[in-house]
């Protein structure tokens, strides 16, 4: 998409759609939500790639972070316009498992090539009482939080963005201090389009970071139910145009 003038802009956008599943109606609407809004990447996590727009490329961060296997379901998928030159360490380390974090390069539709990051960010209690069951409150949030503190000085200082779902809202709410701070140290040097109050009032925990070359133009959501009160995801989702310069 292009601005009004001669500055390129880019639309990314991210959402935890819960599973919904592409044939069935709350995740129909999902789609139907997702492709008008014109995006040139998306950023889809606990979700299935049918319910991203058609036409578009798909790289996905692979089916198993720990827990039983269920086709076609995916913790992180990225959707874009154009195609994806996936980056080596994208489908995971020793520092960031395989399942929660995909990267690769894109293009937009102005030509401009972008450096994007999926991520599904542990929450509070993963593997506490499900899965694997051996992990203490938030100690899978702060192992991933170590790891990609660890392999960040490999993404680029410009045209970077980071998006998926964080399960922490910025600035803090009701996460530890300690949590919270290994966050904001994990992700130094971006910034967070989606920190504060979106439109509504909202807090989001679905978050775009990015570098501070990117200028943050305007934010939308995509609303957690249909208009009928049909109940679409326990996230509502964000979009967000940025200036590339």
């Amino acid at each position: 998409m292009q601005e009004n003038g001669n500055h390129p802009t880019v639309r990314v956008g991210t959402w935890n759609t819960e599973w919904k599943k592409p044939n069935e109606r709350d995740g129909k609407i999902i789609g139907e939500k997702l492709a008008p809004t014109n995006c040139d990447v998306l950023c889809v996590t606990e979700g299935y790639a049918g319910i991203l727009p058609s036409g578009g490329h798909v790289i996905d961060a692979g089916e198993d972070w720990g827990c039983p296997i269920k086709p076609g379901r995916r913790k992180v998928l990225l959707w874009s316009k154009q195609p994806w030159t996936p980056h080596t360490h994208a489908l995971g380390s020793e520092e960031i498992p395989e399942g929660r974090f995909v990267a690769g390069t894109t293009e937009t539709t102005s030509g401009a090539r972008l450096t994007i990051v999926g991520a599904c960010i542990p929450w509070s209690h993963s593997h506490v009482s499900t899965c694997r069951k051996n992990r203490k409150p938030w100690e899978d949030h702060e192992a991933w939080l170590a790891g990609f503190e660890k392999i960040r000085c490999r993404l680029p200082e410009s045209r970077c963005v980071i998006l998926g779902d964080f399960n922490q809202k910025i600035p803090r709410t009701w996460a530890p201090h300690r949590v919270y701070g290994s966050l904001k140290q994990a992700f130094e040097g971006f910034k967070f389009a989606t920190e504060g109050d979106l439109p509504g009032g909202l807090r989001a925990i679905d978050h775009i970071a990015h570098t501070p070359d990117l200028k943050p133009r305007s934010i939308e959501i995509w609303h957690k139910e249909f208009a009928d009160g049909t109940r679409l995801s326990d996230h509502f989702g964000v979009w967000c145009d940025f200036n590339l310069g």
